[in-house]
């Protein structure tokens, strides 16, 4: 009952705040300007506290407990993408006369209808504040190109630009999104809630020319077919291409001519390097260039159309950028891009295909969206969100990269999205969130976005999310939920681009109670605790799991501590968190509990996740230090100490008894490390007492070798030459070599390697040799280490596999047979929990059977094999991305799902199959074939 009347209390107060604030603020056009002396702005990663003016259901939580802090460092971010999500608007589905069904009667690549108005809808009904949602990232909404392309290698649908990344204007708003209004409501109410709002912009390609827009714009050689053309017998959505030539330089000219470069005649030809290549095929924007090469000519003709009826989408402060500025593109693209800020008070981009744009380019964008920012809050001030002090904040897709610092840090980007931890073990947390945390939470100036699900790669198993939301939420550093993740929206319907299948509509019909209720729970616990993503990590018990977080800095104290994997009655370490006589609760089953003898008990709920926070406030003295423990590097460390409700506090050292420690008062600075061995910690511990009672807390500081460094080892193969190892992503930033002179790897024994990446925590590593072999293969991300490891060509081990404590040895064997629908197929697989196998895997080889192939697998004390099946080629049979399991012993597995205890008899026929393509790890997502030569990273077009 008390969620229900809460929920309608927002709604009713968010409709007069929308009233309310259309009225006070009518549309003004500005002309977005370059700022080049900007104010002082709050540093991006300090928090900041949300505007007294929330949403009815926010204050209905702060009555429970006080709302969190925000911070992007404690980033909870809800990826939509707007069009796959809720229908509040019927009237502009069929937009440019784009149908919800294709011509063939497929929607797996039509726009579905969701819009601004949908996700303004759930804002009134605190969908995402009941999600502990602090950031809404939404697919670009400015106007995509009209009509459709080819969808997927088979071209058996039309695929148009439902997600943003197939731009055509960016000064308007695509009418399948709605109107400026429909846009300004939405960033007013999410802001009105304390949540930011980032948009999904692309800086690198416009999308496809289209048959709708080259018979709207004027352009191309269609050679009499228009937009009605649809497939005949015998054609694919990829035919028109036969019908079309893109010889006739004239014909083209009036596209985006000197804008692009375009495989076309009189277009520049794409290049072969990051910066150059078409991705996908895509137009790729010359952002190289610097002078001004005119108008673009199909951005001329389209305006010069448009002079009446459409104020509606035109974004005012980008009206006075609809003309030549004599710029060069990309300085015109970044103004566009900016004008968005100014109009709506955008708090941040995500910015597409980042590694294929010059690093100077994202910085002119977070300068002027910054400018353009400080204008919007100044222009209106009475608008929420007008009094936040965070700066702009940008995050970057460059493709493949973990948890390491690397140069976009320097060039506008306060994050980086974290392809790593999608295939972390989530059944062995506390290396990755003690290495998280070291890494992110101890650099100011570095963060990641990490996720579990994406529209680019796949989505997480559908029957492990509750285990999955809990690890994902509770990571330090910046996380990402996909629009669906907790509620188990289902893969859908695919085609030949097994991406698509990733993007399907929002499952309101079919929502996972048990999945939503956990999300909701943890994402709400994060959003109040800074302490998860931008705290300090320390671990207190193994079994049940059991670890605390906390964060001190700027007069901000938070600390928290879980338990994973607790049962029935459940007696917690809380000594390190809360004093004795706190009264302490569970945030999962709202149960209290007052620690004594420095421990808290609660009974566990089913899941076994206990969330523990302070349950109101303490009147016993609080000590902290700042930085909060961890690992430095430099010869000493100065450590700021904090008491407050106390005159003075003392502390320790040695980690003896703090009552008998030095006195300090608050502010006091001590210096440690000096005379310290690396490696060497120092526990130091802290102790006030007041009429209330007394309080202690600890911290461990570990002094590291600034010259320490990563070592890798590589198992060369027989048809090898020499390898050499090529690094990227280091951090600490190290010198880094270019592909052709990646340094020689040293001979170990046998056909062992090594290479040591000096003063560097983590590295991504390619091996290669000089003949062209490579391992990841080209165009495939390489692997992220952030410790030592030994790399067999299967699977990386913490010790050489081939000596003394070979993990494989003593195992349990899986022997698989495969029934050829690939017929050169490889098995890409690992120990459950454990690492996957390169891809696309290990080659099967012939069996016995004819008709078959067959593979054995050692899986250790793992207790099943997951694995797929491909071609090699970028084809895959992935159980539609749930994979495929097999315990110990002898499978046959016949196709479509169908697995059978036993080898396949001899007689049996050899029947070839076809093998629907899965998704596990293709990453081709384009719209029409790539050439051999094109990027991997063609997933980041689309």
């Amino acid at each position: 009952m008390y969620k229900q009347a809460r929920k309608f209390i927002a709604l009713w107060l968010s409709i007069i705040f929308v009233a309310t604030s259309l009225f006070m603020n009518p549309l003004a056009a500005v002309e977005a300007e370059y700022v080049p002396e900007l104010p002082q702005l709050q540093a991006a990663n300090e928090p900041v506290v949300p505007q007294a003016a929330a949403s009815a259901a926010a204050k209905a939580d702060a009555a429970e407990l006080e709302s969190g802090i925000f911070s992007w460092d404690n980033a909870n971010v809800y990826f939509v993408l707007t069009d796959r999500f809720l229908d509040g608007d019927s009237s502009n589905n069929n937009s440019y006369g784009r149908p919800q069904r294709d011509a063939t009667g497929k929607n797996i690549g039509t726009f579905h209808g969701g819009d601004l108005k949908g996700l303004t809808r759930k804002l009134q009904e605190g969908y995402f504040t009941d999600l502990g949602t602090n950031v809404l990232w939404i697919s670009a909404p400015y106007e995509q190109m009209h009509g459709w392309v080819g969808g997927g290698n088979g071209g058996d649908f039309a695929h148009y630009g439902y997600h943003g990344y197939y731009a055509l204007d960016y000064t308007m708003m695509d009418r399948n999104m709605g109107t400026v209004s429909d846009m300004r409501e939405f960033v007013d109410l999410a802001h009105s809630q304390g949540i930011r709002v980032v948009l999904d912009v692309v800086l690198n390609h416009p999308g496809y020319s289209t048959l709708k827009d080259m018979e709207e714009y004027g352009f191309g050689a269609r050679n009499g077919i228009g937009a009605g053309w649809t497939p005949g017998s015998g054609q694919t959505w990829h035919s028109f291409h036969d019908q079309i030539d893109y010889n006739n330089a004239s014909a083209w000219a009036g596209w985006w001519g000197s804008w692009v470069r375009a495989g076309i005649a009189g277009y520049e030809n794409c290049g072969g390097s990051d910066l150059t290549q078409c991705v996908g095929n895509l137009p790729d924007f010359r952002t190289n260039v610097n002078s001004s090469v005119g108008l673009a000519p199909i951005l001329r003709t389209k305006w010069a159309k448009e002079t009446t009826g459409h104020d509606a989408w035109i974004v005012p402060a980008a009206s006075g950028l609809r003309k030549d500025l004599g710029i060069a593109p990309a300085d015109h693209i970044v103004k566009m891009l900016a004008a968005w800020v100014e109009e709506f008070g955008i708090d941040g981009f995500r910015a597409d295909t980042a590694k294929h744009v010059e690093l100077s380019r994202w910085q002119q964008l977070k300068n002027e969206s910054s400018a353009a920012l400080q204008r919007w809050r100044q222009n209106n001030p009475n608008k929420p969100g007008a009094d936040w002090k965070d700066s702009f904040w940008m995050t970057g897709e460059v493709w493949g990269h973990g948890v390491g610092k690397s140069e976009y840090f320097s060039y506008g980007f306060d994050s980086v999205i974290n392809f790593s931890f999608q295939d972390s073990n989530l059944n062995a947390l506390e290396g990755i969130y003690a290495e998280y945390a070291s890494k992110i939470n101890s650099d100011p100036n570095f963060n990641v976005l990490s996720y579990i699900s994406s529209h680019d790669t796949r989505l997480y198993d559908r029957s492990r999310l509750i285990q999955a939301g809990s690890a994902l939420l509770l990571l330090p550093g910046g996380v990402q939920t996909f629009y669906g993740d907790e509620a188990a929206r289902a893969f859908g319907d695919t085609g030949s681009d097994p991406q698509q299948g990733t993007r399907s509509s929002m499952n309101w019909n079919s929502l996972n109670q048990d999945v939503l209720s956990h999300w909701q729970k943890v994402g709400q616990f994060r959003n109040r605790h800074l302490a998860i993503g931008a705290g300090s990590h320390a671990k207190i018990a193994d079994a049940p799991y059991t670890f605390k977080r906390s964060y001190s800095k700027n007069g901000i104290e938070d600390q928290v501590v879980v338990v994973m994997g607790a049962s029935g009655t459940t007696k917690v370490n809380v000594s390190s968190a809360f004093a004795d006589g706190s009264t302490v609760r569970d945030a999962y089953t709202g149960n209290e509990a007052v620690v004594s003898g420095g421990f808290a008990t609660f009974t566990a709920h089913a899941g076994g996740l206990i969330l523990i926070e302070q349950a109101a406030e303490s009147d016993l003295p609080a000590v902290s230090a700042s930085p909060a423990g961890g690992s430095f590097k430099t010869d000493s460390l100065t450590v700021t100490l904090h008491v407050k409700k106390a005159e003075s506090g003392k502390y320790t050292l040695d980690g003896s008894n703090p009552s008998q420690g030095i006195p300090y008062t608050d502010g006091t600075v001590i210096t440690i490390g000096n005379g310290m061995e690396f490696d060497e910690s120092v526990k130091l511990r802290l102790y006030a007492v007041n009429g209330e009672g007394s309080s202690v807390q600890e911290y461990s500081f570990t002094k590291k070798n600034p010259d320490a460094g990563l070592t890798v080892y590589f198992k060369k193969p027989a048809d090898w030459g020499a390898p050499s190892l090529y690094y990227y992503n280091t951090s600490p930033k190290a010198s880094e070599p270019t592909w052709a002179a990646s340094p020689a790897m040293t001979r170990v024994s046998g056909d062992w390697y090594s290479y040591r990446i000096t003063g560097v925590d983590s590295a991504t590593v390619i091996f290669k040799d000089s003949s062209g072999k490579q391992n990841p293969g080209q165009n495939q991300p390489g692997f992220v280490r952030t410790s030592d490891g030994w790399y067999d060509g299967q699977q990386w081990h913490e010790s050489n596999p081939d000596g003394t404590g070979n993990p494989g040895t003593g195992g349990k064997k899986v022997t698989i047979y495969y029934k050829h629908g690939f017929t050169a197929p490889y098995i890409h697989y690992r120990p459950e929990g454990g690492t996957w196998t390169a891809v696309p895997g290990v080659a099967m080889e012939a069996s016995e059977v004819a008709g078959y192939s067959k593979y054995t697998v050692d899986i250790g004390t793992a207790s099943r094999l997951e694995a797929c099946f491909t071609d090699g080629k970028g084809n895959w049979d992935s159980n539609n991305m749930n994979n495929y399991f097999f315990a110990a012993g002898t499978w046959t597995y016949s196709g479509n799902g169908q697995i059978t205890a036993g080898a396949p008899a001899a007689a049996r026929s050899a029947n070839v199959m076809y093998l629907a393509p899965g998704a596990e790890d293709s990453s081709l997502t384009e719209e029409e074939p790539l050439p051999e030569n094109a990027s991997q990273e063609g997933a980041e077009a689309a």
